[in-house]
């Protein structure tokens, strides 16, 4: 047991600390259990540890909580940085103070999530049956085990890869002999059409996102970066937007749409509400929140910890009552959703807490953006713990082993989050090409709507408005207009590479060998 403690910690530190980047680097937070099967497989077969398929779900549902909370942080926490750089510079400066910062938002929100999970639990899983796929898919996977055929990919995927980083990048005293950059385009205008200067960086890692991904986020990124050469540059030279630089051109267009989104989601509000407290209404009739397996010791220490979280940073008692029961609210709605599609739309229900907020109570940007991390970890948390009791519903290991191991990759991912946003932040620093923080961008430009040029607002919700027609993710193509064109690139390389195979998910292994390799690599290599 002690062993499998060890490797729930070691999965725990490797899902927060690859998901940490890629959360802060694409506009993406793929669900990272099934890396995590894969890489356990990996370690308990080396070690040929006994009972491996009871200590692969322990140890995957252990980390997998790292992935979403790191998820969560980076979607929503940067916003600091873009809103006031100073400010957030001066609060980087005092390590131990912003680790225990993000330690503390983190235990308060996630705990509160668990609980809240644990509430849901019966009704979701047992009564409803809910599918939750990405459960369903790592009991699949955890199953088939000894399928050779998934192994074989599994090891080339992660070997080739991995020499293909050495090779790139070097090691040790060896140099590297593959170029990291390779000029697809020069900056080239033609007329009111200016093509960027196209660097290609060949990450394997945002190949493999958009391979698992797909043609959900191919097109839509595909469409920004076109949008971005076709239609905003053109438009911002035009007479009525001349005066804009291209910067206040983009970001007013992009916040239009960022704004029409959340309008269009509040209109969707009434009805949410509508559907919650009917199921809410249903469910006291099944008695299913009485019958639920409540820990009183544990709702006090999780309550008692964010009263004092809160508190600290100058939340009123009616602002946290507020919060508390909103996001109690939201977290079922986004388990629900999880547990049909598969899929949490964090940030969405971040906002349906985070503007009434701002309109209700005085707060300051910081208390606003911990608002929207609070909601994004707490929603993001309880639905990967249900993904967990699922795999245990399913494979029937023990509950109180999975609420256990549960709890504990909550804690080590918690004390860790800090260090590893702390030293990526200062190794590869926000606004990069490298730490877009796309999400956190978008974020910004919610809160600062009302500072920008109406009539290039109005364009961008109009443009958001045709996209929603045509069936294209507005958010997804928000990304391919402000991320750097390279990153954009190799995710739709990725989700294009998806026409090549007719059976996307019989190669997943392999990509999941190349996502595991790539992000090993890219830990390492800002360490040394």
């Amino acid at each position: 047991m002690v062993f499998t403690f060890f490797v729930a910690a070691l999965l725990s530190l490797f899902s927060t600390g690859v998901m940490s980047y890629i959360s802060m680097a694409t506009p993406i937070g793929p669900w990272i259990a099934p890396t995590l099967v894969l890489c356990g497989m990996l370690i308990f077969g080396f070690f040929n540890v006994k009972g491996a398929s009871e200590k692969l779900v322990l140890t995957t549902v252990a980390g997998s909580i790292g992935g979403i909370l790191a998820t969560a942080f980076g979607f929503s926490f940067p916003t600091l940085y873009f809103l006031d750089p100073d400010f957030f510079t001066a609060f980087m400066h005092h390590k131990p103070y912003f680790v225990a910062t993000l330690a503390g938002l983190g235990l308060s929100a996630g705990g509160f999530g668990l609980i809240v999970a644990n509430i849901l639990e019966k009704r979701l899983i047992v009564e409803d049956k809910l599918a939750f796929p990405i459960g369903t898919l790592v009991n699949k996977m955890i199953a088939a085990r000894t399928n050779l055929a998934k192994a074989y990919q599994l090891v080339v995927g992660f070997a080739s890869t991995t020499l293909f980083c050495v090779f790139q990048d070097g090691l040790m005293a060896m140099r590297g002999v593959i170029p990291k950059y390779l000029v697809l385009f020069s900056k080239t205008n033609y007329g009111l059409f200016q093509i960027p200067l196209i660097r290609f960086d060949i990450w394997p890692m945002l190949w493999a996102i958009g391979f698992i991904t797909g043609h959900v986020i191919a097109v839509p990124l595909a469409v920004g970066a076109i949008a971005k050469i076709a239609l905003i540059d053109p438009l911002n030279q035009t007479n009525y937007f001349y005066q804009l630089s291209n910067l206040e051109f983009v970001l007013a267009f992009c916040s239009g749409m960022v704004l029409y989104g959340a309008l269009l989601s509040f209109i969707s509000l009434p009805k949410m509400i509508r559907q919650a407290l009917r199921n809410y209404k249903n469910g006291a009739k099944n008695s299913w929140l009485s019958t639920a397996e409540i820990n009183w010791i544990e709702w006090a220490i999780v309550a008692l910890f964010t009263l004092f979280f809160l508190s600290y940073f100058s939340f009123s008692f009616v602002a946290q009552g507020y919060l508390l029961l909103a996001t109690f609210a939201c977290i079922y709605q986004v388990a629900v959703i999880a547990g049909k599609i598969g899929l949490a739309p964090l940030g969405r229900f971040a906002t349906f807490v985070m503007v009434p907020g701002m309109l209700f109570f005085r707060l300051d940007f910081v208390q606003i953006v911990f608002i929207a991390t609070f909601v994004e970890i707490a929603a993001g948390v309880a639905a990967d713990v249900l993904f967990g009791r699922k795999i245990a519903h399913l494979s029937g290991v023990s509950r109180k082993k999975v609420m256990l191991f549960q709890s504990f990759g909550l804690l080590v991912s918690c004390l860790s989050v800090g260090f590893v946003f702390w030293h990526l932040i200062n190794t590869l620093g926000l606004g990069s090409d490298e730490l877009f923080a796309y999400k956190a961008q978008s974020r910004r430009l919610l809160i600062h709507a009302k500072q920008f040029n109406l009539y290039a607002m109005a364009v961008g919700a109009v443009f958001s408005a045709v996209l929603g027609k045509l069936k294209i993710n507005p958010m997804l193509v928000l990304g391919g207009l402000l991320m750097p064109i390279n990153i954009s690139l190799g995710l739709v390389f990725g989700g294009c590479l998806t026409m090549l195979f007719k059976e996307r998910e019989e190669w997943e292994p392999l990509w999941s060998g190349v996502f595991a390799a790539n992000s090993i690599w890219m830990i390492l290599r800002s360490v040394v």
